[in-house]
């Protein structure tokens, strides 16, 4: 592959590979980049102090550099956007961008034109370019130099490093991509080296820790009082270290990045809940808040596990879905708002069940007279066994009575099987 370009007389062509002064120049210089980076431990530092020197010698127009969050499932960065301005910017570790295919393939990628779809597809048939950052920045993106650093012990992902659109408009050249190389095996050295230090354990609590309302200790010892008393560590919060449900809110919306909603007592039951039933949303610990023409408000105690298992949206495909936390007991609340307290909601299924009992026709009552009759004679006999089902036909479900008679439930149209085996003489009878 040959690269053409226009030199100046005083500089070295680092496109030429015969060039033994370019090369020589190259590395020199980037050899101060290096020992720049080995001289602090500022992540931060370095993208702001050495980007613009990094594009000068990288012939490129801008770089950005990411590091892999906490859960390990994006890589975040500040975007140079000026010489001295700068955005936050995050992005999937998957194949929905360039920096995040190279974080989730661990591969480097010299692309010559990222709105080439042929092009990208060489590298991966789902791999995309993410065009909405250039239709946001105004910014107009054609060429990338793409690479991972990974640690070199662990093989682990430590972040990733992307150069951006060569000012001489072609591809990056193999001088470049070798310094390339060099330069994420030393800024792989400086993110190992951080993480080298005490690491800090993430909890849903830990705005409550930063804003002073409780202490490091404090949290230990709520969490270890709640692991005796098998209780959540938000009861224990509440009722012994007097935090208030405002407060553990915030703080459990600061660690799952979403909206906070506490309990409100005028709050009406959307009618998506009608086909929900009570078991399920406490089991799932999720439900429907509120809901428009084509959206839903879902509040879950632990929106990550609820969006990962896509149950919501299997169940609403077409739905656009916004997660809401909530604390433990405010979910409860809500929950008895929507579905009744446990205390009603239990007298209110044995009124239904008493009530169809009551409401069993003349026939039905004279079938059930007959099969007492049939178990009085079975009585008679030596030592009967035998087994009744009761089966509702709308909404299938099975009821046993056995010898003492207890019936468990009886609705709606009723069916009875019943079958008695005389165990001394192998006779039997059914109905």
């Amino acid at each position: 592959m040959s690269f053409v370009r226009r030199v100046q007389q005083d500089k070295y062509d680092v496109y030429d590979k015969e060039d033994v002064h370019a090369r020589l120049h190259f590395f020199k210089n980037l050899q101060t980049i290096t020992n720049a980076i080995h001289s602090t431990s500022n992540i931060e530092q370095i993208m702001l102090d050495l980007s613009q020197d990094i594009c000068n010698l990288f012939d490129c127009e801008r770089l950005t550099l990411y590091s892999v969050n906490y859960k390990k499932n994006a890589i975040e960065s500040k975007v140079k956007t000026g010489l001295t301005s700068f955005k936050d910017f995050a992005l999937p570790i998957s194949e929905k961008s360039v920096a995040g295919f190279v974080a989730m393939s661990k591969q480097t990628v010299n692309i010559l034109n990222v709105y080439d779809e042929a092009e990208l597809r060489k590298h991966s048939p789902k791999l995309e370019f993410l065009r909405r950052v250039d239709q946001r920045t105004g910014f107009r993106t054609k060429h990338m130099l793409v690479g991972p650093l990974i640690h070199e012990q662990s093989n682990e992902l430590l972040g990733v490093l992307q150069l951006i659109n060569n000012r001489n408009d072609c591809q990056f050249p193999p001088l470049l991509e070798e310094g390339f190389k060099y330069l994420r095996n030393t800024l792989a050295v400086a993110f190992a080296q951080r993480l080298m230090s005490p690491q800090v354990i993430h909890t849903k609590f830990d705005s409550l820790i930063k804003s002073s309302i409780l202490s490091i200790p404090e949290l230990g010892l709520a969490a270890r009082a709640a692991r005796r008393k098998g209780v959540d560590v938000e009861e224990i919060l509440i009722d012994e270290f007097e935090v208030s449900l405002t407060d553990i809110g915030n703080s459990l919306a600061t660690f799952f990045e979403c909206e906070y909603q506490p309990y409100k007592a005028d709050r009406a039951r959307p009618d998506a809940l009608k086909n929900f039933k009570r078991a399920y949303v406490e089991d799932h610990h999720w439900v429907i808040l509120e809901e428009s023409a084509d959206s839903l408000t879902v509040m879950t105690t632990d929106p990550e596990r609820v969006m990962a298992s896509r149950i919501v949206h299997s169940l609403f495909p077409i739905a656009k879905i916004q997660y809401v936390v909530t604390t433990q007991r405010e979910f409860r609340q809500t929950v008895d708002q929507f579905f009744g307290d446990t205390e009603t909601a239990a007298a209110a299924a044995e009124q239904t069940a008493q009530d169809a009992i009551d409401t069993v026709s003349a026939s039905e009552k004279a079938l059930i007279a007959q099969v007492r009759e049939t178990i009085q004679d079975a009585f008679a006999k030596s030592h009967p066994e035998f087994q009744i089902d009761v089966r509702s036909r709308e909404d299938k479900t099975v009821s046993r009575m056995h010898k003492d008679g207890s019936v468990q439930r009886i609705a709606g149209q009723v069916i009875v099987d019943f079958h008695v085996d005389f165990l001394d003489t192998g006779m039997n009878t059914a109905a």
